[in-house]
Parts: structure tokens; C-alpha cells; sequence
């Protein structure tokens, strides 16, 4: 029989404390980083929020990406915020136009190789400056991504493989936008945490999804200027786009001539014209060279 005495009681309950300190050590350590990933995880566009426990965004916000334009807006509670400079995918790898829902963030991302011709033989690249997809990634759906770049120069071209590349402190300030109105996940000493653990991923799921629009427009009206983009992927339609832009101006004629200036001054890049350009053009008249457009400035 076996005999337990004062001592013994005590030496029992000190094990039983530590095995239970040794547990909530494991699970507490476990729950503290549960959003850090060494290394690359399966990505999946699931959210684990049911309707009656999604809370809501602190701020309503879409965005729109005008392929012709390399221009990403930001709308916030249906007022155009600003608006950001981006890389769309080449003509070989076009930018596919629909609707899309940005579901989570991923600080730090791995970049995994894509199953596309392109990409056979690359390997897997963790985090860190060589990662072709910079610090952030905002993933949407069929693989679509908005994402920095180690490739700066390429931002305002047709220079990716379809997804959307910024400027590395753009990409960063929109990501923080998103995830401060659609996380619970807005302590401002996480984006310190990111930055000191730039070799871990760290995932961010949104309560719910950001809504993205990717179109293809080639004229735009802003304010009292035109603006007419390079038709990047070959769509054409120049005409048609001008016609319902003037449907309000009778006084211009889209005319042949109109048509063809447009065509030849903007494969140097995006034209902002005037309603008295347009007039004149359309006459086949000279004007004043179109002052160079900056359509992607802040406001």
C-alpha cells in the first residue's frame, strides 16, 4: 500500500501546478501569435465569421481600377478619396475585368508559384526584400491579388502576370486602410510588428469582403478636362467612348479626324484635352498641345 504523507501531498500538488503553468504556457503562447505563419500557408478565401457575429466596418469602402488608366480609386462611404498609380498585367496576362471582394491581408507574404507557364521552375519565396510581392498582399478571388512589388519602375505600365502591383507605401497605407475599418485587428503597434517580423506572414481576415471593380475605360470626364487613355490590351472602341462621353456637347463632331489625333497623341500616354480641343480637333483644326495628364495624383 502506497503512503502519502504532508510531504508527499505537497510534492504532488506542486507538480500538478507546474504541468498545469507548462499547459497554459503552450496555449497562451499559441493564442498571442496566432496570426504568424513561418512558413507559406494554404490560402483560402473562407471566412470563419457567420452573419451573426460580423461586426460592422467603422468606414463603408470600395475601390475601382481603370485598366486604361494604371489608376486605382478609393472611395470611402461613396466619395472618391484618392487615388493610387498601379502595374496591370501585360497584354499577354491581361487584368480579367469584373468584380472582385478583397477577403483578407497577409503582411509579409510568401510568393508561391503560380501553375502558368510563366512561373514553371520558380520556386517558393519567403518574406523579405526579393519577394516580388513586397510587404503586403490583399488577396481577391481567381488568384487576383493587389500587392506591393520589388519592380517600381513597372507601376504605371502593363508589366504583371494579371494581378496589381503599387508603390510600396501606397500599398502599405491602403492595406491599413482596409484592415483599421474591416478587422478587429487596429492597434497601431502591429504595424511595428510587422515591420520587426518581416520573415513571418502574418493573415488578416476582413468581416467582410471590400468590394473592387476592374473596368476598361478608355475616356473619362473630369471636371472641365477629357481624359483619354491608352487602349492597353487593343479592346479599341475609341469612338464609341467618345461618342457617349459628348452626347451632352453637340457642338463636337466625333468625327474621323478627332479619332485619329486622339489615337496618335495618346501612345505617349494619357491625353487631357479640353471641350475647345476636342472642337477644334474634330474640325481638323490645330490646337494648343494637351497639357500632360496626372490622373493618379491625390486629392
Amino acid at each position: 500500500m502506497l503512503k502519502t504523507g504532508s510531504k508527499g501531498r505537497v510534492w504532488v500538488r506542486g507538480i500538478v501546478i507546474l504541468a498545469c503553468g507548462w499547459v497554459a504556457g503552450i496555449f497562451g503562447f499559441s493564442a498571442a501569435r496566432a496570426d504568424m505563419v513561418a512558413g507559406p500557408p494554404p490560402e483560402s478565401l473562407s471566412s470563419d465569421l457567420g452573419p451573426e457575429s460580423r461586426p460592422t466596418p467603422l468606414e463603408q469602402l470600395s475601390l475601382k481600377i481603370n485598366l486604361p488608366a494604371t489608376r486605382l480609386d478609393l472611395y470611402v462611404n461613396g466619395r472618391l478619396d484618392r487615388s493610387y498609380s498601379v502595374a496591370i498585367g501585360m497584354p499577354r496576362y491581361p487584368t480579367p475585368i469584373r468584380d472582385y471582394n478583397i477577403s483578407h491581408i497577409v503582411w509579409n507574404p510568401w510568393w508561391i508559384p503560380p501553375d502558368s507557364d510563366w512561373a514553371e521552375g520558380a520556386e517558393k519565396t519567403p518574406p523579405g526584400p526579393g519577394n516580388p510581392l513586397g510587404a503586403v498582399k490583399m488577396l481577391m478571388e481567381d488568384g487576383i491579388r493587389i500587392h506591393g512589388t520589388n519592380a517600381p519602375r513597372s507601376i504605371g505600365r502593363a508589366a504583371s502576370h494579371a494581378c496589381l502591383r503599387m508603390k510600396a507605401d501606397d500599398v502599405k497605407e491602403l492595406a491599413w486602410r482596409i484592415q483599421l475599418a474591416y478587422s478587429e485587428k487596429r492597434d497601431p503597434e502591429l504595424l511595428d510588428k510587422y515591420q520587426r517580423n518581416r520573415r513571418s506572414s502574418f493573415w488578416v481576415t476582413l468581416f467582410e469582403g471590400v468590394p473592387v471593380s476592374v473596368e476598361y475605360r478608355q475616356v473619362e470626364r473630369q471636371g472641365d478636362k477629357f481624359l483619354i487613355h491608352p487602349d492597353r490590351y487593343g479592346r479599341g472602341g475609341l469612338e464609341a467612348e467618345l461618342e457617349a462621353a459628348l452626347a451632352t456637347h453637340p457642338q463636337v463632331t466625333v468625327s474621323k479626324d478627332l479619332v485619329k489625333k486622339l489615337r496618335k497623341l495618346r501612345a505617349k500616354g494619357t491625353v487631357e484635352a479640353s471641350l475647345e480641343d476636342l472642337t477644334q480637333w474634330s474640325l481638323g483644326e490645330p490646337a494648343s498641345p494637351p497639357a500632360e495628364s496626372n490622373p493618379t495624383k491625390r486629392s
